[in-house]
């Protein structure tokens, strides 16, 4: 539906594509605040045309996407996801955000005349059906890296920074994500090695509020020996309160549960050792799961087009082989050869161990007490008689 609105109030300046702005006009980045979905976590970009001689005030941003497009959902985890260019008053772009409580900051460019009418016609131009359509790529093509080089590319002219950090992108992940929450687990369980490289300035402006500092930090070149402010005004168009990021409660957290599941494992293997039993529940249900956690860690690993997942050392403890694991477990027919299989889990298990210590990418605290429930589980898999009843 919102979709269908932008599509349709982008009809009605159909008519402005041909005009060309006064010389009263501007053009701004409009940079907004993180909110509370998780689409919108990491902020939003966007460019204004404002010319209020022409009755012109309308933003261009590169953030629409349709959830109702079939097969979105894979799509998305493939990295198949299209994004599409979408224009809007900004009256109703920024009650948007006015009613989501995030901040919306305004960079008014240094921009001359040929300038903004050259931006003002490619923004258009980009908006023409055949051309909306671009392939989003969370890190290196997204609603912050276009407008970036819509204006670079329009300014034709040394753009110079003095910009800089030292950031990589699991450090910017936590900013806007925190850590002690199942999302962040969850992403710490997909993101790869390739997440703990310094982002360097290319890299940081695929964030919103890192592209507003770059922005605010570079020059363009008027002239052979004249350099002046990219940005020469910047305004607060909404002043929301600073959304603080949430964390789970602590006794609900990753690290908190899977210390608990631990505990608890430790008792069932307590248990069935004094009473010389086994019960190959708990171990289906824990094995299964990681080793789905294991396949989707493989497929995004050498299928997906997510940067960032191509390299994850999580995938010697999550391994889609424990999968098969579980499935053998409560089968007693074939309990000799389940048990050949528990040894190269284990050897499995052990070497993750020694990865979480030296290889070059951090891993979630949370992992630590997952992996030992595996080692115990299987180790006592190992040791349990093959006359043990179930």
């Amino acid at each position: 539906m919102k979709k269908k609105l932008f599509l349709f109030i982008s009809l009605c300046f159909w008519g402005v594509t041909s005009a060309q702005l006064s010389e009263q006009s501007q053009i701004s980045l409009l940079t907004c605040a993180p909110g509370d979905a998780v689409y919108a976590k990491f902020g939003h970009s966007a460019i204004r045309i404002y010319d209020p001689k022409l009755y012109i005030d309308v933003v261009f941003h590169y953030g629409i996407f349709d959830f109702n497009t079939e097969w979105f959902i894979p799509k998305f985890v493939k990295g198949e996801t299209d994004y599409e260019v979408g224009v809007i008053p900004t009256n109703y772009f920024l009650a948007e955000y006015r009613n989501r409580g995030s901040s919306v900051y305004e960079q008014v460019l240094a921009l001359n005349d040929k300038q903004r009418n050259q931006l003002y016609n490619d923004l258009w131009r980009n908006y023409e059906p055949q051309n909306r359509k671009y392939r989003y790529n969370f890190v290196f093509d997204n609603c912050a890296t276009r407008p970036y080089y819509m204006i670079l590319n329009t300014v034709e002219v040394l753009v110079l920074s003095s910009y800089s950090t030292d950031v990589t992108y699991r450090d910017i992940i936590e900013q806007y994500i925190g850590y002690h929450n199942w999302t962040r687990f969850g992403i710490d369980l997909v993101v790869g090695a390739e997440a703990d490289r310094k982002t360097g300035n290319q890299g940081d402006i695929s964030f919103p509020l890192y592209l507003k500092e770059e922005m605010a930090s570079s020059w363009i070149q008027i002239n052979s020996d004249t350099i002046a402010p990219l940005v020469v005004k910047t305004n607060t168009l909404i002043d929301a309160e600073e959304k603080v990021v949430e964390n789970t409660p602590f006794i609900l957290s990753p690290l908190v549960i899977l210390l608990v599941l631990l505990v608890l494992g430790a008792f069932i293997s307590y248990y069935e050792w004094k009473h010389k039993t086994y019960s190959a529940w708990f171990d289906v249900i824990l094995f299964g799961n990681v080793g789905v956690i294991g396949i989707v860690i493989f497929y995004l690993m050498f299928f997906s087009l997510h940067p960032l997942v191509h390299i994850n050392w999580n995938l010697i403890w999550a391994n889609p082989f424990l999968l098969i694991f579980a499935i053998f477990m409560p089968m007693k027919w074939c309990a000799k050869a389940t048990k050949r299989i528990a040894y190269y889990v284990l050897i499995l298990l052990l070497t993750s161990l020694v990865t979480t210590a030296f290889a070059p990418q951090l891993f979630h605290v949370a992992n630590l007490p997952l992996i030992l429930l595996l080692i115990l589980r299987t180790i006592f898999y190992i040791r349990k008689p093959l006359t043990t009843h179930d």
